[in-house]
């Protein structure tokens, strides 16, 4: 008898508004591929979550190879030998395939410093024609995939949940799933397999169970008897008579879109005509073209040629203007490019033509309304309400209510990457039928997919490529999934693409160019560099105008308040790095200093002394994990959270010390004051702090579990990041930096002063994020807030030195913090527009107007 790997009984799941799943009772045995079919919502995704560990049922249990599941913890999950595959990936895109994989590996099993050697042994065997230093963000969906696949099986799991595991595959990479997922049950590992492709579930499943709403409808063998039919009838109710609907082909004569020999870096030589009434396919293995040459049309992908639409040329340099001239392009990545995720159903709808619905210059809430319920209920979205955040639907309803948005908009010719990417079978034939319905006589649809099956029963004509090159046509009635497929996989085309022009090349380079420049969002050393220049620059301007500035004396007072900037510079950078913030340390400072006028007084002794560090030190880890015991816990968002605890902060030192009192320990401040000539041995304490930061930042699992939190939270925790501990532990961190950074700032004063430390919050901020750190969490290094809070402290002494304004100090500060705002966390927006704008100037040149 099979051992029983994964069991789950009686698991309930209600979100609000809605019973994801009632009763539910799924079990796995080792050796056998259990599918699990439903359509979009019917609670799938929910059910592997539970088995996986990365959701809390409402009741019910897990138990995994014989023992239960004690809580909702991934990690416990997987030391019971358990790994997922989940259908929205859990990579960190920011981060290389070898610090993902590392990621997914047990804790204290592999050495950092080994990890791509060690990556390379892992991925090596599937061939997949990667790097291992690549970032995750540059593969392709279907790259990605494989590694997400390899990650789940560096365990040796005994239980294997894959959730849309070929969505983003094409047939080649269907087959090497498969023989993966042979391997694996040969070998005892029992496979939950949660597929929208039924010939998949056919040919690979021993076992199927259905669900509809959320209730489990019945168990079934496969066997040879079962059609795909039967399994379309028990998912959704009812019988379906075609899924794809009648092709009354082509209405007009003339093309409605002529596309004339478009290059790119992918594809080459393109040309393309497209009739009124029609829909066109582009087909062929993942990788050859097909998807750039679409992203061409609207300006994704830089390239050259002709586009017209109705004989007007289209606009290709982005997608704004393409969908002025008529073309608008539905992306694959629903979820990055498709939908707006923050927004409800409604927004989400109508927001590409919110002029509509205009009433005397203001926009007119019943009317958006009532067009928005109007595409509802023609294009079939399930939604609890208008207002319902889109992305709470189910995947075929957001793509649904996409559709619906494109569809009510003027564009002729619609462009769609992927129709039904990780959409049940229900959901597709309404997903066909509206397609075809909505072409009309003036209007036309191109489709790219990478199901064959999809395109010879929704198309009228294919296009197949290979290579980046248009290898063969098929139209009428040998649009077929077997010519299709047989038409790439037998593709001989050996050409290699064209060179391009000068004025193309010149896009790209400059492009290129500009991206290299300002590379500050992925290039380590660029702030370093940046802020190098920055402070030759204005030394040597201090310098020409002032003998004072290059005195021994004036050196050493840079130096010295460096000191305290430095140190909270780099407080603010632990809070920026998980995408948090933390306005109170300014006020901790200041508390610090007046609470240090008590505890390590004039004459203190040195116990005295000792005691006092040790209680202030206290104070700060108190007010950082209470700032990250509130964000974390209580949810609130961190600016009001540390607002608040500015107040308090502030509050309590004004009450210690109304005004500035009480004096310090000699032997303290003097020691944090001792020097080496002219030079403060405080630097080389920043300096060690800095490298030592950076040290377990970039080199420690430690460090990169933290920038994985900043990157992506969700998929740092289905790691088995404990990512509230990081996140409070960053806080705490913040304190326990800015308690140091008063103690410094103590030394400068020599007195309790309860509003020194004021300035110093916004200051830290600007500080971090000139030296690398990004307010979008993840980025940034210990030696560039350190740099950053140096050069802030350079500015307002070659300002107090020059006499000139304090107002030129504020001014500057809040300039510099912009551009680095700007470099930093504006990059890709900043490379976009320079390709639109070198990609316009070049088809000017290349391409004038008729």
């Amino acid at each position: 008898m099979s051992t029983t790997v994964l069991k789950l009984e009686n698991v309930s799941k209600t979100y609000p508004g809605v019973r994801a799943l009632d009763d539910v009772g799924v079990d796995c045995v080792a050796g056998e591929v259990h599918a699990i079919l439903g359509e979009n919502g019917s609670g799938k995704s929910t059910l592997l979550k539970i088995a996986s560990g990365a959701l809390k049922p409402d009741a019910g249990t897990v138990e995994i190879n014989g023992t239960k599941l004690a809580s909702a913890d991934p990690r416990l999950a997987n030391s019971l030998s358990l790994s997922t595959v989940y259908q929205d990936d859990s990579l960190v895109r920011e981060l290389t395939v070898a610090q993902n994989l590392y990621l997914g590996a047990p804790r204290g099993t592999i050495k950092f410093q080994n990890i791509v050697t060690w990556a390379e042994a892992q991925i090596d065997p599937f061939d997949l024609g990667i790097s291992v230093t690549q970032l995750v963000g540059d593969l392709t969906p279907a790259q990605r995939q494989f590694v997400e696949i390899v990650k789940a099986l560096m365990s040796a799991p005994k239980v294997l949940l894959l959730d849309e595991p070929t969505s983003t595959l094409d047939i080649e990479g269907v087959r090497k799933l498969t023989e993966i997922i042979r391997r694996l049950t040969a070998d005892g590992t029992g496979v939950i397999y949660v597929s929208h492709r039924l010939p998949e579930i056919l040919e690979l499943a021993d076992r199927v169970t259905i669900l509809r709403d959320g209730v489990h409808r019945g168990t079934f063998p496969v066997t040879g008897d079962l059609a795909e039919r039967d399994l379309v009838s028990l998912m959704i109710g009812r019988d379906i008579q075609s899924e794809y609907p009648a092709k009354p082909g082509p209405s007009g004569e003339a093309p409605l879109l002529t596309v004339r020999d478009i290059d790119g870096r992918n594809f080459h030589g393109v040309k393309i005509d497209v009739y009124a009434g029609e829909i066109l396919g582009f087909a062929g293995a993942e990788g050859n073209g097909q998807r750039e040459a679409l992203r061409a049309l609207v300006g994704l992908e830089d390239a050259h040629g002709r586009v017209t639409c109705r004989g007007k040329r289209v606009r290709t340099s982005s997608p704004r203007e393409a969908f002025a001239d008529g073309v608008l392009y539905l992306s694959a990545d629903r979820s990055g490019e498709s939908i707006f995720s923050e927004l409800g159903l409604r927004k989400n709808m109508t927001l590409p033509q919110l002029l509509n619905f205009r009433r005397w210059g203001l926009l007119s809430a019943p009317n958006e309304r009532d067009k928005a319920r109007r595409m509802v209920e023609d294009f079939g979205v399930i939604a609890a309400s208008l207002e319902q955040p889109i992305a709470s639907l189910s995947g075929g309803n957001q793509q649904k209510a996409v559709l619906a948005r494109s569809f009510s908009t003027d564009a002729k010719i619609l462009l769609i990457d992927e129709p039904t990417q990780g959409v049940d079978a229900g959901a597709r034939h309404d997903i066909y039928k509206a397609i075809r319905e909505n072409v009309s006589h003036d209007a036309s649809c191109i489709i790219n997919s990478s199901d064959a099956q999809e395109l010879a029963g929704i198309c009228d004509r294919v296009l197949v490529f290979s290579r980046g090159r248009i290898i063969r046509e098929l139209t009428g009635d040998a649009v077929t999934e077997e010519n299709i497929v047989s038409s790439f996989l037998t593709a001989r085309d050996t050409n290699q693409r064209n060179s391009e022009s000068s004025d193309q090349s010149a896009v790209g380079a400059l492009s290129n160019a500009f991206k290299s420049l300002l590379g500050g969002s992925t290039t380590w050393w660029f702030p370093l560099v940046l802020l190098a220049v920055l402070t030759l620059i204005v030394g040597a301007y201090a310098a020409s105008e002032s003998h004072v500035f290059l005195k021994g004396i004036n050196i050493k007072h840079i130096f010295l308040a460096a000191a305290p900037a430095g140190l909270v510079a780099m407080a603010q950078l632990h809070v920026l790095l998980v995408r948090g913030l933390d306005v109170s340390v300014g006020s901790l400072m200041s508390v610090i200093v007046v609470a240090a006028s008590f505890l390590i007084a004039a004459k203190a002794s040195v116990l005295t002394i000792v005691l006092g560090v040790g209680a202030c030190l206290l104070i700060g880890i108190a007010a950082g994990a209470i700032n990250g015991l509130l964000v974390r816990y209580a949810k609130i968002n961190a600016v009001i959270t540390t607002i608040a605890m500015l107040s308090v902060l502030q509050g309590i030192a004004l009450v210690g010390r109304p005004t500035a009192a009480g004096l310090l320990s000699r032997d303290f401040t003097g020691l944090l004051r001792t020097k080496i000539g002219f030079m403060p041995v405080s630097v080389i304490f920043l300096i060690a702090i800095a490298i030592l930061g950076d040290m377990w930042l970039h080199r420690s699992r430690s460090g990169l579990e933290t920038k994985a939190l900043g990157f992506r939270e969700e998929a740092a925790r289905r790691n088995g990041v404990r990512v509230d501990w990081v996140h409070i532990r960053a806080y705490i961190m913040a304190g326990l930096l800015a308690t140091l950074a008063g103690f410094f700032l103590s030394s400068e004063v020599g007195v309790g002063h309860p509003s020194v430390g004021q300035s110093y919050a916004l200051t830290s901020i600007a500080a971090a994020v000139l030296g690398g750190a990004a307010l979008s969490g993840g980025r940034g290094s210990f030696g560039g807030a350190l740099f950053g809070a140096f050069f802030f402290t350079l500015m307002v002494n070659v300002i107090s030195i020059l006499g000139m304004s304090a107002s030129v100090g504020i001014i500057a500060s809040g300039v510099m913090t912009l551009i680095a705002i700007f470099l930093y966390s504006g990059l890709a927006e900043f490379d976009r527009l320079i390709r639109a704008l070198t990609r316009r100037a070049a088809n000017k040149k290349i391409l004038p107007a008729k």
